[in-house]
């Protein structure tokens, strides 16, 4: 029970950022499925002892992939699923309590979760480069037409 409310959520989070950058209506609903796959990647991933750079990672991998399929599905930018897709993946509460603990005199620990966070945005960054590059490289292979050797049997 406790999940399937936190898929909720996620997916609201996910819609709602999608709204907020003008998204179109018509998809909205797979935003918003992207982020829940996202971020149900992630849970699960920490579930089986897996980092959280890692998980994020393993998330971004798929939100790209997903994003890249679904962009050539509708028709549409790319960044329209990836950029919303991406929210429940941003260490945002992880930011925040590096700022707390610094802010405290707790530098150490701020030192800790500032690398750790940062540490995850490059997963998630890195993870969207590599799963959009190779997208966009099979696509390439399979939809540009191969050059035929002239004629020149006169």
């Amino acid at each position: 029970m406790h999940i399937f409310f936190m898929m909720i959520l996620s997916f609201v989070a996910t819609v709602s950022f999608a709204v907020l950058f003008f998204v179109p209506p018509k998809a909205l609903m797979p935003v918003g499925l992207v982020g829940v796959i996202g971020w149900l990647i992630l849970v699960l991933s920490l579930n089986h002892n897996i980092s959280n750079v890692a998980g994020s990672f393993m998330a971004a991998l798929v939100i790209a992939f997903l994003s890249e399929l679904l962009a050539r599905q509708f028709k549409m930018p790319v960044i329209v699923f990836t950029v919303a897709g991406i929210v429940p993946l941003v260490p945002g509460s992880s930011a925040f309590s590096t700022m707390i603990d610094f802010v405290n005199g707790r530098y150490m620990n701020g030192l800790a979760k500032g690398a750790e966070t940062l540490l995850i945005a490059g997963a998630i960054a890195t993870g969207l480069v590599i799963s959009g590059a190779f997208m966009r490289f099979g696509w390439r292979r399979q939809h540009v037409p191969t050059k035929t050797p002239p004629n020149n049997s006169k």
